[in-house]
């Protein structure tokens, strides 16, 4: 999200970090944000949405090696510090309220076999949300959301994995049906373990994000926005 003003001070210049520069391809992608186009005008850069990137490794004994831990923890947590702090720096510069958003999970509260890299990662994001909070105050507000699983468009999904969960839960399911009736499937049994019965769809993440984002939560920073259907595990202790 940005707006275009004819510059009474000097403009501000996006840093030479690739990571950053990469990032601005999904901000384009945002309703309402211009990327920069003509050097006569300035930039202001109002928010930061970071779409979950996340690495949820996997073998076939269920066990993984040190690099994948190691690469978890990168891409899972020091990617979104990088990024943030990177961002920080053209907030400072231009002197205006903005506005942090990560998205962490709900495997960040609740412990389980199997994923315990990428629920440790979960974990350290969802406290760098409150860290960021704290050290970004007062001009820059930083929230997040805990989503559950989202099946929906996720390419943490591929068929075989739906596959092997369908028969970890003892769910019936046809050989030859769809890679997209097979997530279907997956989803309406991850509902169900919810209050609400219903599957976390995308859309439910984005409008978290665009409230958190926006002005509505104005005196709302160092919190995180459960997204999951109501999943008692994920309660606040």
């Amino acid at each position: 999200m940005c707006s275009l003003t004819k510059p009474t001070a000097k403009p501000t210049l996006f840093p030479s970090s690739s990571l950053l520069k990469k990032s601005l391809a999904f901000f384009t992608a945002i309703p309402g944000f211009c990327a920069p186009s003509q050097p006569t005008y300035a930039v202001a850069l109002k928010a930061l949405l970071k779409a979950t990137a996340a690495l949820f490794p996997s073998s076939p004994d269920g066990q993984i090696s040190d690099q994948q831990w190691g690469t978890t923890l990168e891409l899972n947590v020091t990617a979104n510090y990088l990024l943030a702090d990177e961002t920080a720096k053209i907030f400072r510069d231009q002197d205006l309220q903005a506005s942090i958003v990560l998205t962490s999970s709900a495997n960040a509260v609740v412990a389980k076999r199997g994923s315990e890299a990428y629920d440790v990662s979960k974990a350290a994001l969802s406290h760098l949300v409150r860290e960021l909070a704290i050290s970004l105050a007062p001009k820059v507000r930083v929230n997040g959301i805990s989503p559950a699983t989202v099946i929906k468009g996720s390419t943490m999904f591929p068929r075989d994995r739906v596959i092997a969960s369908l028969r970890k839960y003892a769910i019936a399911f046809e050989e030859y049906a769809t890679d997209e009736q097979l997530r279907g499937l997956l989803a309406d049994f991850y509902a169900k373990r919810t209050l609400t019965h219903q599957a976390i769809d995308p859309k439910d993440c984005a409008e978290a994000i665009l409230f958190l984002a926006g002005p509505r939560s104005r005196c709302t920073s160092g919190h995180l926005i459960p997204v999951d259907g109501g999943l008692t595990e994920a309660f606040m202790r």
